[in-house]
């Protein structure tokens, strides 16, 4: 018994103390010119992918994901999201100084599943350069983002090409 009561006084009482004092010293590296430690970015990753997989994952599949959804959401994502993301066609060049880093989605994809990606789009990721974009797109333009991200590294053939097509409909 006597155990159990020192090792929950640690668990519950000398373990959370230390870290405030960490904290509280300033002994936590906060500048964004050299990169966390692995422990920092492992954390991190996790809380975020658990976060979406329970607030993104139980949201509907959008019924058809049909070629011209994809294109949509291939026009979209290369007018508001390529800047960051990496554009379609184009070869891999990455921002380091950014943490967390950017994900290049054209040349790595997405492990998200497309509800996920919806979520993620929809209402961003708190603490990184994923802003929240819910206010700037229809319910059907975040789908069909969504719709072209989860394809983006197994397009169906011509696809590519439709999307970096410039429109030839002119103004009347």
């Amino acid at each position: 018994m006597k155990s159990f009561s020192l090792g929950f006084f640690f668990a519950v009482v000398t373990l959370p103390l230390g870290v405030a004092a960490y904290f509280r010293l300033g002994l936590a590296d906060a500048q964004s010119d050299v990169p966390p430690p692995a422990w920092e970015s492992r954390l991190m990753t996790l809380a975020v992918r658990h976060s979406v997989s329970k607030r993104g994952g139980t949201l509907p599949v959008a019924s058809i994901v049909d070629e011209e959804r994809i294109v949509k959401g291939g026009k979209l994502y290369m007018l508001g999201c390529a800047g960051c993301h990496g554009e379609l066609g184009k070869p891999l060049v990455e921002d380091h100084s950014l943490f967390p880093r950017v994900p290049q989605l054209p040349h790595r994809g997405t492990e998200y599943t497309e509800p996920q990606i919806y979520w993620i789009v929809k209402h961003g990721i708190r603490m990184t350069a994923m802003s929240a974009y819910g206010r700037f797109y229809s319910e059907e333009e975040l789908r069909s983002i969504a719709a072209f991200l989860r394809q983006v590294n197994n397009l169906p053939a011509g696809t590519e090409t439709k999307i970096l097509a410039k429109s030839t409909h002119a103004a009347p």
